[in-house]
């Protein structure tokens, strides 16, 4: 006979748990940056095995290295979701979903807008992007990744970081943990975006902690992941589009 003391429901995670959960969620996010690669380079290499030239500051590799890290991140995370969670929820959008998208739009630049405030206060130096310098030599690659955003770049991030990481560490760490510690792997991922280093780049890596959680935070509420996946779209799709706007 089992008692409420020999349950497993009542077994709270341990130290171990816990960092064994937080090292397979830095697994699968090295998991799907290695799968980038292999799937970058075999785009690339067949590219120049026939002498096409692609310069590695311009646009075109911008958006050609983008794409197959971007399928993998997809691929891993539904992988982990298939294999590891029993899937993710993923639903069209109701009525209260539209609203938390609306929601999460206005969280998310309004948690940037108060740290571009922060910052200015304190006059740090702005950090300059990848995709800032490819904008620079063809403003019109922004168009693209606004689209990409929408297409690839949210489904893809959003079904490893929340479907997948966030999934996983849920189940250790329960909701809050899950969005804080999904939402810090996201924004790390993202210090190769920025060119130069220093604590300067600890600006635009807070405002991607902080838009991240907000995606967490609504795809708890929500249970859909086709919640933050809109949220995230639109939310990058309006930088992208403002940037080539304001020039």
């Amino acid at each position: 006979m089992s008692t409420a003391v020999d349950s497993p429901s009542t077994t709270q995670p341990n130290v171990t748990d816990r960092l064994r959960a937080v090292v397979v969620a830095v697994v699968i996010v090295a998991a799907a940056i290695v799968l980038g690669v292999v799937l970058t380079f075999a785009l690339f290499i067949p590219l120049l095995a026939v002498n096409v030239a692609i310069d590695p500051a311009g646009s075109t590799f911008l958006i050609l290295a983008l794409i197959p890290s971007q399928l993998a991140f997809a691929a891993v995370g539904i992988l982990v979701a298939i294999g590891v969670l029993d899937g993710v929820p993923v639903r069209l959008p109701t009525r209260t979903d539209l609203r938390w998208v609306a929601l999460g739009l206005v969280g998310s630049f309004a948690a940037v807008a108060l740290l571009v405030l922060a910052s200015t206060v304190v006059d740090l130096t702005p950090v300059q992007s990848v995709v800032g310098e490819a904008a620079v030599v063809d403003p019109e690659v922004l168009v693209a990744l606004a689209l990409l955003s929408i297409l690839v770049i949210a489904p893809a991030e959003e079904l490893l970081f929340r479907g997948a990481v966030q999934g996983r560490l849920r189940k250790t760490f329960g909701p809050l943990g899950a969005v804080v510690l999904a939402s810090a792997i996201f924004a790390s991922l993202h210090a190769f975006n920025f060119v130069g280093g220093g604590v300067v780049v600890l600006v635009p890596l807070t405002a991607l902690f902080l838009v991240g959680s907000v995606f967490g935070y609504i795809y708890e509420r929500t249970e859909n992941l086709a919640v933050p996946i809109a949220v995230h779209g639109l939310y990058n799709a309006t930088l992208f589009l403002s940037s080539f706007v304001l020039g």
